[in-house]
């Protein structure tokens, strides 16, 4: 079996082994896997009862080990082929690398000449810099022209050269934006990749038609079906196991002193008998809030329906939508009909659907005249990409909320590597688990690490 590694001189079978694996484990890490160290133990020791040499059961003893989830399995098989690829493949993907880094470093160059006012460099990141040297010509003319025409007094030049790098930060994350509504993103992932094997996954998936790893707002409509029936497979799967993770558990608890003694009086006040106590796991109560904006549509339609497939494992679930205002949809649901025939209703009715977004005032809305939707047992999933007027107010009720309620969780549809250009995401995340969520694997995987874990 060819190895993502050479066999150094001295080095043992065992020591060989056992850093590819690791070496195996942390690029698996890197795609977003999550692996423990006894997981990565039981994985060796099942290399230890496998012929070594036959690429398919070392395959099949590393999925066993290492891959619990069904929305892994792709990550795993293109992670898989590229590491322990021949050493022609090995070659070519360390020469394609190679020469990604070189174009790189050109995009890089040239983006730091033309991103300049009056010959000073601008102080942006290289994400901004490949970002902007990957963008049509057009659209880089017009960022040159807005830098040609800004005019800055000279004695105050430091002072004010970061809000022109602000601005230009806006109009890149702007372009990203319509770009990325277009299905027409540069691929920067592919581009900045650590190292070729990396590099040559990230490729692979890239690649991969699978609706699982592709940003929901990007799903055709000719997809749509697909996606939904997608949705409802993955959904009915975590019903399943979200239903037997909380039913009553049959390992004893804590001794129920009273009922022992009772029970034990036959016996003249000798305790033969134990009694005890179990704690009853009740499932959770969601309320889900999800932002109902220009840009956030699409999603809200994927993760109402995935998360009304839950419906059989969970107590109940309060719905609500918002944008300026909030907006009760719980009872769209309780309707015997399909569930695009119950969004195609509830996005005509809506009075908020496609504005502009106060989440500050939405969730003040949300504690003053829905409070039978908060109680200790109630988890909150909130989808919305943060951004919102008045933030301050949004972070003041999100204190509030947090008070009444379980739990919250924020499924964040920006990508994480664009957390880092918006304040709100930090202001935010103080008060709630966030995670990433764009695309369907992602919806999945928090779901089931949230209720699962």
């Amino acid at each position: 079996m060819a190895s993502g590694k050479v066999e150094g001189a001295g080095r043992g079978m065992k020591s060989f082994i056992e850093e590819n694996l690791v070496d195996f484990v942390h690029t698996l890490r890197k795609m977003g896997v999550m692996i423990s160290t006894s997981e990565v133990i039981t994985a060796l020791r099942a290399l230890g009862v496998v012929d070594i040499v036959n690429r398919r059961q070392v395959k099949e003893a590393l999925r066993s080990t290492l891959i619990k989830n069904q929305d892994q399995q792709e990550i795993f098989e293109k992670a898989f082929d590229s590491f322990f690829a021949v050493p022609e493949v090995r070659e070519k993907q360390r020469n394609e690398w190679e020469k990604q880094k070189e174009e790189e470093a050109r995009l890089l160059e040239e983006a730091e000449a033309e991103l300049v006012y009056r010959g000073i460099k601008l102080d942006l990141e290289e994400e901004e810099k490949l970002f902007y040297s990957l963008l049509p010509e057009e659209k880089k003319k017009r960022i040159r022209e807005f830098l040609e025409a800004s005019y800055l007094p000279e004695d105050r030049l430091s002072f004010f050269k970061p809000t022109l790098e602000a601005m230009v930060r806006g109009s890149l994350r702007y372009w990203r934006q319509r770009l990325g509504e277009m299905d027409d993103l540069p691929d920067l992932e592919g581009i900045m990749a650590d190292d070729e094997i990396l590099a040559s996954i990230t490729r692979r998936l890239r690649d991969d038609p699978s609706l699982l790893y592709k940003d929901m707002k990007n799903i055709k409509d000719e997809e749509l079906v697909k996606a939904a029936n997608l949705l409802k497979k993955l959904s009915r799967k975590l019903a399943t196991k979200i239903s037997r993770r909380y039913r009553l558990s049959k390992k004893p608890d804590k001794i129920d002193l009273r009922r022992s003694i009772k029970a034990n009086v036959r016996y003249g006040g000798l305790i033969f008998e134990l009694k005890y106590k179990q704690k009853k796991i009740q499932k959770p109560s969601l309320l889900l809030i999800c932002d109902v904006s220009g840009s956030m549509a699409r999603y809200t339609a994927f993760i109402i329906q995935f998360i009304y497939g839950l419906s059989t494992a969970t107590k109940n679930i309060e719905s609500f939508i918002f944008a300026e205002e909030l907006e009760y949809i719980t009872s769209y649901f309780k309707r015997p009909r399909s569930f695009e025939e119950t969004m195609a209703e509830l996005v005509a009715k809506s009075k908020i659907w496609g504005k502009g977004t106060n989440l500050g005032a939405s969730l003040a809305t949300l504690r003053s005249d829905y409070r039978f939707a908060l109680s200790p047992h109630t988890v909150a999933i909130i989808v919305s990409d943060t951004k919102t007027l008045e933030p301050k107010r949004a972070e003041q009720e999100l204190v509030f909320l947090k008070k009444r309620i379980r739990d919250i969780i924020w499924l964040n549809t920006l990508p994480r590597r664009e957390w880092k250009d918006f304040s709100y995401v930090d202001l935010f995340a103080q008060h709630c688990k966030m995670f990433e969520c764009y695309t369907l694997a992602h919806l999945e995987q928090v779901i089931r690490n949230q209720f699962l874990s």
